[in-house]
């Protein structure tokens, strides 16, 4: 059988189905199933990252790939008093308590409106889980190594200290966002 030009083995599918009921979701299994390729020749090309991208206030964001857990539509959330407005409460997704983060606000752009195109980036950064609100999800893009350099100093935002690194994706710019220190960062504030 056949995905794409990759042929599917038992032991293949046998490793995707072991890496996705014991060691943390479908987006492990799937990297280990069909790993960065190129589209033209099929061949696996060292040296690409892929990312999510999603957008908020307009602009391009983008998380590495191996930290994402599911994209959810909005879904009720429980408010949690006397926390930052940035931190919107906590769902509960299959029994695991979530808590929610409004990107736009802790960049200090505004409130996110629930649109139709709203998404929950639920996140995995080791054992911590978080949701992130974010006003839509683009794509997954597979960018080389060289097209990703450290944020610098340079980056001149009010949140710089929680972009990672600066990706050319084609004709645009993706801020790829630093999860371990977002984490540490919201976990600080309350």
């Amino acid at each position: 059988m056949y995905y794409g030009s990759r042929q599917i083995t038992p032991e293949r599918s046998f490793s995707f189905f072991r890496e996705f009921y014991l060691r943390g979701g479908p987006v492990r299994a799937i990297e280990k199933l069909n790993p960065a390729e190129d589209d033209q020749t099929g061949k696996e090309v060292e040296g690409l990252k892929e990312f999510l991208t999603f957008e908020v206030d307009k602009e391009l964001f983008g998380i590495d790939i191996l930290h994402i857990h599911e994209i959810l539509k909005p879904v009720p959330i429980t408010r949690i008093p006397n926390v930052e407005g940035f931190i919107l409460g906590v769902i509960n997704l299959r029994g695991e308590i979530i808590p929610i983060m409004d990107l736009k606000e802790l960049f200090g752009l505004g409130f996110c409106d629930v649109l139709s195109s709203t998404r929950i980036i639920v996140v995995v950064n080791g054992e911590k889980r978080g949701g992130l609100l974010v006003d839509s999800v683009k794509q997954v893009v597979k960018i080389h190594r060289d097209k990703i350099s450290e944020a610098g100093a340079e980056l001149s935002v009010s949140y710089s200290e929680l972009i990672e690194s600066v990706s050319q994706y084609e004709d645009t710019l993706v801020l790829n966002l630093n999860l371990s220190k977002l984490i540490d960062f919201t976990a600080e504030e309350n």
